[in-house]
C-alpha cells in the first residue's frame, strides 16, 4: 500500500488506538517500548500490543503485533502513525497483513532519530510527549461503528539538582580531581560519579568536569547542566550537554574547559569556593504504563482525528530559500544593496556593510558587543578575528536572509564554529546536520574533532555511528593513523564507543534477526 490512506479508507468505521508517551525524549535509550495490550472489539476481541523500536543505525520502526489465542488468522490493514499536538499526522505508513497469534508487522518511518528528537522535536515531542496512533480495518469486513482506544506511558525520570561548593580552589592544581558522589534519587537509576579537574591549554588553566558511573545495569540518557554562581547565588556562567550512561562504560563524559580559571573574579569565590549548581535529568524505570479508556465514536467523530498527512516543508536542505515572502526578500536586499548601514565587519582585508539593530536582533553576542563594548558601539568598523570573509559573508547571509548557500563540508565547519560563537543555534544546527548528512571516510577525522570541540552530544553520536558502521575503513586510514598521533585519548575514547555501538548491532541483530 502507498504511504497514505485513501479517503475511502479514512471514511470506513475502524479500530484506532492512541498511544501518548510522556518523558519521550527519552525514548532513544530506551531502544524498545512496548504499549499497554489492547482489545480490539470490533475486531473478533482480539488482542494487540505497540512497539516502539529505535534501532542501532539510528532508523525509528513501529511493529504491531497480535497476542490472542482467538481465530487462527486474521487479514487486517492497518496505519501506524506519529500524531502533532492537535492530532495532525505528521508521518505515516499503511500496509496490510494476515496475522496469527504472535504475529508482527514492523513499518519503518524514519531513517535518523536525529530528526524526531533534534531536528523537529517542537512538532514530534510537544511537553515532551510523543503521540503514536494505529489504525486497524477487517480486509474485506466491514465495522458496525467506529471504535477508539487510548493509553498511556509515562517513561521515568530521575530529577537531581544540587549545589556544589568546591572549597579552597586555589589550591587546585593540574590533573588534580576533587570529586562528590551523586546518590540515585530514583528507583533503576545509576548513581554517579563527579569529579572536578585542571588541565593546560596555550598556557591557561582551565576547569574541567566529568562524571562517572559505577552500578548502571542498563544504558539510561541525561540532560545535565552546570552553572557557576555569584555571592549572591545568580547564576553568571552556565552550560547545558545531552549525552548517555552506557553499561560497559565508567566513563560517561566530561565537559572540556568548562571555564579559565584565571576568569573567577573575587565575587564569584567568597573564601575561596566556587559554588557550581548541577541539575541532572536521567531516564528511570517506568512510572506506569496503561489503558487509559475504550470509546465508541460516531462516523463524523472521524475529523477530529486527522489523517492526511499534513505538506509541511522543514527548512533543513542547505542552500533552499522562499524568495516569494517579500519581507524576507526586503531584508535580502537591505544587505546586498548595502542600504543605511552604521556599521562595517571585517574580516581580514575585507569589509562588510552591516546594521547594528540587524545584527543584535539575531545574535545574543553582536547584542553585547554593540551595546556593552564602548570600543564597538562606537566604531564604524568591527574586527571579527578568527574568520576568514568567505564565513563571514555565508553568516551575514544567514542573520539577514536565513538561508545557507551552498557548502562543502570544509566551508561547513567553519560556518559552524562562527555560529556557535555568535549563538545562532538554528544555523548551527544546519551546519550539524548537513556534516552528517556528508560524512565520509575523509572527512570523518575533522568533523569528529569539531563535534568534541564543542560539546555537541548529538553531533557525536551520528559521527560515532558512522565510524561504527565504516570501522575497517576508517580504523586503517592514514587520516585516523594520524588523528590517534595527535590526539591519542580522544581516538581511544571515541574506539571504545565504536566497540561498545558494534557489540550493540550485533546483539539487536540477532534479536530482531
Amino acid at each position: 500500500m502507498g504511504a497514505q490512506a485513501s479517503t475511502e479508507s479514512q471514511r470506513k468505521p475502524h479500530f484506532t488506538f492512541i498511544w501518548a508517551i510522556e518523558n519521550g525524549s527519552e525514548l532513544p535509550v530506551n531502544g524498545y517500548l512496548e504499549s499497554p495490550r489492547f482489545i480490539a472489539y470490533p475486531i473478533e476481541k482480539t488482542v494487540w500490543k505497540i512497539a516502539n523500536k529505535v534501532l542501532f543505525n539510528g532508523a525509528i520502526e513501529l511493529a504491531i503485533q497480535r497476542e490472542d489465542n482467538g481465530p487462527d488468522s486474521i487479514q487486517i490493514e492497518f496505519e501506524l502513525s506519529i500524531l502533532d499536538a492537535d492530532g495532525s499526522t505528521l508521518r505515516m505508513q499503511t500496509s496490510e497483513k494476515e496475522f496469527k497469534c504472535k504475529d508482527e508487522a514492523c513499518l519503518k518511518l524514519f531513517d535518523d532519530e536525529h530528526e524526531v528528537f533534534t531536528q523537529r522535536r517542537a512538532e514530534f515531542l510537544p511537553n515532551d510527549t510523543y503521540t503514536i496512533c494505529c489504525r486497524m480495518w477487517r480486509t474485506g469486513i466491514e465495522m458496525p461503528i467506529p471504535d477508539t482506544c487510548f493509553a498511556r506511558t509515562r517513561l521515568g525520570l530521575d530529577r537531581r539538582c544540587f549545589v556544589w561548593a568546591i572549597r579552597k580552589l586555589s589550591n587546585l592544581r593540574l590533573k588534580q580531581k576533587t570529586t562528590p558522589f551523586i546518590n540515585t534519587a530514583s528507583k533503576g537509576s545509576p548513581e554517579l560519579i563527579l569529579s572536578l579537574f585542571l588541565s593546560e591549554t596555550n598556557g591557561k588553566n582551565y576547569l574541567n568536569i566529568q562524571i562517572e558511573q559505577n552500578s548502571a545495569i542498563r544504558d539510561h540518557i541525561f540532560i545535565c547542566k552546570f552553572s557557576i554562581l555569584d555571592i549572591d547565588c545568580r547564576v553568571v556562567y552556565s552550560k547545558k550537554f545531552y549525552s548517555f550512561i552506557q553499561v560497559d562504560f565508567p566513563k560517561v563524559f566530561t565537559c572540556r574547559e568548562f571555564f579559565e580559571k584565571d576568569k573567577l573574579v573575587s565575587s564569584l569565590l567568597p573564601n575561596d569556593v566556587l559554588s557550581l549548581r548541577c541539575e541532572f535529568q536521567i531516564d528511570a524505570d517506568l512510572a506506569w504504563s496503561r489503558i487509559e479508556t475504550y470509546r465508541c465514536l460516531d462516523l463524523e467523530d472521524l475529523e477530529r482525528i486527522k489523517t492526511e498527512l499534513p505538506k509541511r516543508q522543514l527548512d533543513e536542505t542547505v542552500g533552499s530559500s522562499n524568495d516569494c515572502c517579500s519581507f524576507k526578500k526586503a531584508f535580502k536586499d537591505l544587505y546586498e544593496i548595502e542600504c543605511c548601514n552604521d556599521v562595517k565587519l571585517r574580516a581580514g582585508t575585507k569589509l562588510f556593510p552591516a546594521h547594528k539593530a540587524i545584527l543584535s536582533i539575531r545574535s545574543p553576542v553582536f547584542k553585547a558587543m554593540f551595546t556593552q563594548n564602548m570600543d564597538e558601539k562606537t566604531s564604524q568598523i568591527v574586527d571579527v578575528p578568527d574568520m576568514n570573509h568567505d564565513t563571514l559573508d555565508r553568516l551575514l547571509q544567514y542573520i539577514y536572509t536565513g538561508t545557507v548557500q551552498e557548502l562543502q563540508w570544509e566551508s561547513a565547519i567553519d560556518l559552524f564554529i562562527a555560529a556557535d560563537k555568535h549563538q545562532l543555534l538554528d544555523l548551527r544546527n544546519k551546519c550539524s546536520f548537513f556534516l552528517k548528512s556528508n560524512l565520509s571516510v575523509t572527512n570523518v577525522c575533522s568533523i569528529l574533532s569539531l563535534a568534541y570541540m564543542h560539546e555537541d552530544s548529538h553531533f557525536r553520536v551520528a559521527v560515532e555511528n558512522f565510524i561504527s558502521e565504516h570501522d575497517i575503513e576508517i580504523f586503517n586510514s592514514e587520516k585516523w593513523k594520524k588523528f590517534k598521533e595527535g590526539k591519542f585519548s580522544l581516538a581511544l575514547e571515541v574506539t571504545e564507543r565504536v566497540i561498545y555501538l558494534i557489540k550493540r548491532k550485533h546483539y539487536f541483530a540477532s534479536l530482531w534477526s
